[in-house]
């Protein structure tokens, strides 16, 4: 019985890893930031979390990249992977700068 079962997982299991293989790495634009000398608290705490979802969007954009060029050196993937690192590091730069512009006021 156990073994019947088996097979079927089994072939469900491959196609999903298939097709998760097949998927081309995706990284939406990052969210636009408000000005925080004139930002409300509401703007500033709905910008961190924004910007939280789009680091950890980042994060998983970074290690499909990592298994897309798993074994290849250079090419379109390690550039891909370059600025979408710095593209995370200049949002986080910019939204503490906006954070201390908010809380100076």
């Amino acid at each position: 019985m156990m073994n019947k079962l088996m097979v079927p997982v089994s072939a469900v299991a491959l196609l999903v890893l298939a097709g998760a293989a097949q998927a081309e790495c995706v990284l939406n634009d990052p969210p636009v930031l408000p000005d925080g000398a004139t930002a409300q608290e509401a703007e500033m705490v709905a910008a961190q979390q924004a910007v939280k979802a789009y680091v950890a969007e980042t994060q998983e954009f970074l290690s499909c990249l990592e298994f897309e060029g798993r074994g290849r050196s250079g090419g379109d993937w390690t550039r891909r992977y370059n600025d979408a690192s710095s593209r995370m590091e200049r949002l986080a730069a910019e939204f503490n700068k906006q954070l201390r512009a908010f809380k100076s006021k």
